[in-house]
């Protein structure tokens, strides 16, 4: 084997992983076969150079060691896997509609506890077993700072990336420790990365993700976990069977508000991901087709009517967001405190939280090639469920 084909050969990636932890037989089957799945993807790039396949083997390795500290950390305290993830709130739904404002809004909660970088980034030691100290959060902080030099103009779309290692993430980005997917933050080095491939074993992903929290929170005071990700609305029925008492917001907007935006910040990520080897118009066409088969799915999923899921518009969100996540905790059966909505309000009136911070961005169709007119039929029975009175 050369030099090169070494850089993602997986059991030098593992090797390398196992040492960089200090761990050694932890990797399981199923997880090498998920490592090996996704560094495959990379070693079929016959264009990569060195330089590439080097930072990604760098990405995968600090990847699979995070897990690896996890795992540690629960093969030697083992009552990790007793705590109780209590009423978590998990904001779902897709992507630019008001999502990332409803989980800073209700991580400001001192109730609530939120996911930020560092936790993913420097997951272990787990925090309550002993302070975090300045240089791991400056660690996560480097990481975060390095996607963002990645996919240059990402701030004008997503501000809350400023936040450094306070970051709030995606759930999505929790499973890619556990190697269920490959999202972009986290393997930003990698050239190839145009897709999100997953493993297809989703209650494998929950209960991960489900270990993630339990491990995070560990010795810590019990809060409410406030969870987002945008992909959680197609898997309901396995995310109610690993965590039966979670409540779940979903916010909905008219399509032609947020395709536009949600295209644009698609383009500019693996823009930047694939140095400029992205073609906007087949990006799109496939976005456009795997959007309408969403919300098919959303429109046909008798979840959908649980009462666990808390359906609001984003126009009455927006209008008054502190009344809208109120009425939420009424519906949830949740305390709504004055401490609560004080720490909101503030986030709200906060000048660095402005969402044009870094100006504003003009979003349209027009780069992407997507005839609205003739497509906008198709959300019709979407917008009568969810949109109107």
């Amino acid at each position: 084997m050369s030099a090169t084909d070494r850089l993602l050969d997986t059991a030098s990636i593992v090797a390398s992983a196992e040492t960089a932890s200090g761990t050694f037989g932890l990797v399981d089957e199923a997880l090498r076969a998920r490592v090996d799945a996704l560094a495959a993807g990379f070693r079929t790039n016959a264009h990569a150079s060195t330089t590439q396949r080097t930072a990604t083997r760098r990405q995968i390795v600090k990847l699979l060691a995070r897990r690896l500290g996890i795992a540690r950390d629960v093969a030697a305290h083992p009552e990790i896997l007793d705590e109780r993830i209590a009423d978590p709130v998990f904001i779902i739904g897709f992507p630019r509609t008001g999502t990332s404002i409803q989980q800073a809004l209700l991580a400001a909660d001192p109730a609530n506890r939120g996911i930020e970088a560092w936790r993913v980034h420097e997951p272990s030691p787990p925090p309550g077993e002993r302070p975090v100290t300045v240089e791991r959060r400056a660690s996560a902080a480097r990481i975060v700072e390095h996607f963002c030099d990645q996919c240059p103009g990402i701030m004008t779309l997503h501000p809350y990336w400023d936040r450094g290692a306070e970051t709030l993430l995606e759930d999505d980005e929790v499973m890619t420790l556990d190697f269920q997917n490959s999202y972009p933050t986290t393997l930003c080095d990698a050239p190839t990365l145009t897709l999100l491939p997953t493993t297809g074993d989703q209650e494998q992903s929950y209960r991960f993700l489900k270990l993630f929290l339990q491990h995070q929170q560990w010795k810590l005071p019990r809060k409410r976990w406030v969870m987002k990700g945008t992909e959680h609305q197609r898997h309901l029925a396995t995310l109610f069977k690993i965590f039966p008492d979670a409540h779940c917001l979903f916010p909905h907007r008219e399509p032609e508000n947020f395709l536009p935006s949600a295209l644009a910040i698609a383009a500019m990520v693996y823009d930047g991901i694939s140095c400029g080897g992205l073609d906007r118009m087949t990006m799109a066409a496939g976005y456009v087709e795997d959007f309408r088969s969403r919300i098919e799915a959303v429109l046909s999923d008798p979840a959908m009517a649980d009462p666990r899921v808390r359906h609001v518009r984003f126009k009455t969100f927006i209008a008054d967001p502190i009344a809208a996540l109120r009425s939420c905790y009424d519906d949830w059966r949740l305390d709504w405190t004055a401490e609560g909505e004080a720490a909101m309000r503030a986030w709200l009136s906060d000048p660095d939280n402005d969402g044009d911070r870094y100006g504003r961005h003009r979003y349209t169709f027009e780069p992407f090639g997507v005839d609205w007119a003739t497509l906008s039929p198709a959300f019709d029975m979407y917008r009568a469920r969810f949109l109107l009175d």
